[in-house]
């Protein structure tokens, strides 16, 4: 019965790559000229090269779906980049199926080019999105780079929320990376772009985060500038995590470790986001604080190995 199943399967992919070849074949014919036919039939080839595109994705024919629709994308380029970029996108998200990730990304950033020459940010800050989605886990440090370019093609259209939403996803990532400079400077323009777009509720929690980054940084004073600062912003000073934020710096000021954990256990910070809850579980509390970074001790276990190492795209 297995075997019959196998070759059941193996029958559908020879049909599907034979019906692949053949659209190639018409696409090819389309593009010809003779001395009766002056013109390439552009659209009939841009057609059969669609069907090919198909047939050998379905034949899971990745390398061959993936040319062929690069192919389509070059001559749809003059006429339309609209439909070049979606057929750059179709190739990228094939080569994520064989997790060809480094080929994937690349053709997804020329469709957001191609996005962008059309007139079409939206569909280029989507598509630099879903790029970075793809290689999250395993290059975070390019998906936050992917997350930066969707971010500066919103600012583009005046979308501070779009803004914020993509420049906060570029700092956790940089959290789970250790790169705490990084991640400091990318949360502070999450605040801005949270105060532009008026969502404050979400605001209270990124200053929360950003307090963080800046204690893990070892840089007291900044976090407590943060703080400060913040009191400013609408509805902050009345919130739970202004709250918050004034025990924790208080506690890590006075190096009070039992009542720092009070507080960094508290629901709020621990049901936040993975990249806050993280930070707040791995906050050292040192025995007294400095304004000097060099000057801080710290007391807490040797640092793990990084779960991303540098080997990234």
């Amino acid at each position: 019965m297995a075997s019959n199943f196998h070759g059941k399967e193996h029958t559908f992919v020879d049909r599907k790559l034979c019906e692949g070849l053949e659209h190639l074949r018409l696409a090819d014919k389309c593009l010809k000229t003779s001395f009766f036919k002056w013109k390439p039939d552009v659209d009939g080839a841009c057609e059969e090269y669609q069907q090919a595109a198909t047939s050998f994705k379905n034949a899971k024919a990745y390398d061959e779906a993936k040319e062929t629709l690069i192919k389509l994308a070059n001559l749809q380029k003059e006429n339309s980049p609209f439909h070049a970029a979606k057929s750059y996108e179709q190739a990228g998200l094939i080569l994520k199926e064989a997790k060809q990730y480094e080929e994937a990304v690349y053709l997804m950033e020329k469709a957001a080019l191609l996005f962008q020459e059309d007139g079409t940010p939206d569909s280029a800050s989507l598509t630099l999105e879903k790029a970075a989605k793809m290689v999250e886990l395993d290059f975070p440090e390019k998906a936050s780079q992917l997350y930066i370019k969707a971010c500066e093609v919103a600012e583009i259209e005046d979308k501070p929320g779009k803004c914020a939403e993509y420049i906060g996803k570029a700092a956790r990532l940089m959290t789970r990376l250790r790169r705490y400079d990084d991640a400091a400077e990318y949360f502070k323009k999450e605040v801005n772009y949270h105060l532009e777009a008026e969502n404050y509720g979400l605001l209270n929690k990124v200053v929360l985060g950003l307090v963080l980054v800046h204690l893990h940084r070892e840089d007291y004073v900044a976090a407590e500038l943060v703080f400060k600062s913040s009191l400013s912003y609408p509805d902050f000073g009345a919130s739970e995590e202004a709250a918050a934020v004034e025990n924790l710096l208080s506690a890590y000021d006075e190096g009070d470790e039992e009542a720092a954990r009070q507080t960094l256990s508290l629901p709020l910070i621990k049901y936040m986001d993975n990249a806050f809850a993280r930070m707040a579980r791995d906050l050292v509390i040192p025995g007294g604080v400095s304004t000097s970074k060099s000057d801080v001790k710290n007391t807490g276990p040797a640092d793990e190995e990084d779960e991303f190492p540098d080997g990234l795209l």
